[in-house]
């Protein structure tokens, strides 16, 4: 391997989790993956580009599940990334399972070639860091160790796992067997880690030859494995893969292979890296003013101390607060002491037990022609706003139990019902009977913007027939 001919890497992306602790801003149809919390980019866009001088897109990965596939595709298409590969899990199982999807589904085609893990929702300030060390752990692992990069911690952090280094691979010591890895410490003891030297953070980023994660899939997760092996033999049609995936454990690729396995190596990497698993990392990652606060959209605040304020469009006003953390969205306020950020996961729980619809989507949901914004419903009822982007056109499409009034109040729409065509300009509204195939278009360079009105006995989303569709969704 030299700088000039590195060693191919294919870069798998998971994409899959689901961001509680970042609810309001997370939902489970709408995750952290996605969200545009450091900049114009989302987390997954960021990771992407990151990658791309060392790992180009036609050998990029992304591996997500069937319920996330539209608004992850819908970023990719953002960018123009049409060459970057989906793999679809039909579930959730954490990242065991993932991972070892991907290595089979890539095909035998390099049974040696090296595989890079990388999470779709961490930070990474030092991008020459991250590809200098990716190169130094393509060595250990195309001689056959399992790679994980290790983070040397700056203070004693309670929230993250840790990796104890071994002996020296090399004189240099660019990397380092694992001695073992640690679930995430209580204070005493991260501070002890930090005192003592030789412990980093698990950075969740991971390299290795194909064949050497699955012989280590094989011995340490036997039914995964076998699972994986039908799955390799070619059967792997919808739902043979839900059927294989609901006998596998839910288990993270940490505790089923890299804490077991012998030849495990760490690479020490400073990178200006954050996992950003709660509101609380904010405090390290944006600005403070001189009272510590982070003070992030519509603020005005009086004598607070240690805060992390996030507005999505509303005004936030706060007095006298400390160490508290405030994130307010379209429908939903989270207030919580920093001390208990971790607690916010238990809190999303409750409300996936109450069936209610703040843990899954916003008001307002993206989609690749532009978006809707739900403004009010009730029995029987929906009010909607909808954007439809300059060129774009939603599927052609009917549902089943409601029919929809259109009211036309900003740009021409090009309305399709059954065999008739029709233009609809500002101020005009047309109806849309229920069982009825229709499309709704913008054929204009300004946005368009309707607002529809559903009644029925049913209003889900997934009423929803697509007989023709632009973005391949039918």
């Amino acid at each position: 391997m030299t700088a000039e001919n590195p060693v191919p890497i294919t870069g798998l992306i998971l994409a899959g989790g689901l961001g509680t602790r970042f609810w309001p801003l997370s939902r489970s149809q709408y995750p952290k993956q996605v969200l545009r919390l450091l900049g114009s980019e989302s987390m997954i866009q960021a990771t992407i580009e990151r990658l791309l001088p060392r790992i180009p897109a036609e050998r990029l990965v992304v591996v997500t599940n069937t319920a996330q596939a539209e608004v992850i595709n819908l970023e990719l298409r953002r960018k123009g990334w049409q060459d970057i590969r989906i793999i679809l899990e039909p579930e959730g199982k954490n990242t065991a399972p993932a991972v070892g999807l991907a290595a089979v589904l890539l095909g035998a085609a390099e049974p040696t070639g090296l595989l890079a893990v990388f999470p779709a929702d961490h930070f990474i300030g030092d991008q020459a860091s991250l590809l200098a060390a990716l190169d130094r752990g393509a060595e250990w692992a195309a001689a056959g160790y399992l790679v994980t990069f290790g983070i040397p911690p700056n203070h004693p952090e309670t929230g993250y796992g840790y990796i104890k280094q071994g002996p020296p691979l090399d004189p240099a010591g660019t990397g380092f067997q694992a001695a073992r890895f640690i679930e995430k410490p209580d204070a005493s003891q991260a501070r002890a880690f930090l005192d003592e030297g030789g412990y980093y953070w698990n950075s969740g980023i991971f390299l290795f030859r194909r064949d050497s994660l699955l012989e280590a899939f094989k011995r340490y997760l036997p039914e995964v494995y076998q699972g994986l092996a039908r799955i390799q033999e070619g059967k792997a049609g919808p739902d043979f893969l839900a059927e294989v995936y609901r006998d596998f454990p839910n288990i993270s690729l940490d505790h089923g292979i890299m804490e077991h396995a012998a030849r495990v190596a760490v690479v020490p990497v400073e990178m200006g890296w954050n996992d950003v698993g709660t509101w609380g990392a904010l405090q390290e990652i944006f600005p403070r003013d001189a009272q510590g606060n982070v003070l992030l959209g519509r603020i005005l605040d009086r004598g607070s101390k240690g805060c992390t304020f996030f507005a999505q469009s509303r005004l936030v006003a706060t007095i006298g607060l400390e160490n508290i953390i405030v994130v307010d969205t379209q429908d939903a306020t989270l207030i919580c002491h920093r001390e208990r950020v971790q607690e916010v996961k238990d809190l999303v729980a409750e409300l996936h037990r109450r069936q209610m619809a703040e843990s899954v989507q916003h008001p307002t949901v993206q989609r690749p022609w532009g978006h809707y914004t739900v403004m009010d419903e009730g029995p029987g009822y929906k009010v909607k706003q909808i954007e439809v982007a300059p060129g774009g056109r939603l599927s052609l499409q009917s549902h089943q139990h409601r029919a929809e009034h259109w009211v036309v109040v900003q740009g021409t729409a090009r309305v399709t019902i059954a065999a008739d065509i029709t233009s609809v300009a500002s101020n005009q509204s047309i109806f849309i009977p229920a069982k009825t195939a229709h499309r709704l278009e913008n054929q204009e360079s300004q946005p368009l913007r309707i607002i529809e009105v559903q009644t029925g006995p049913y209003l889900g989303e997934d009423d929803i027939q697509r007989l023709d569709d632009d973005y391949r969704r039918v």
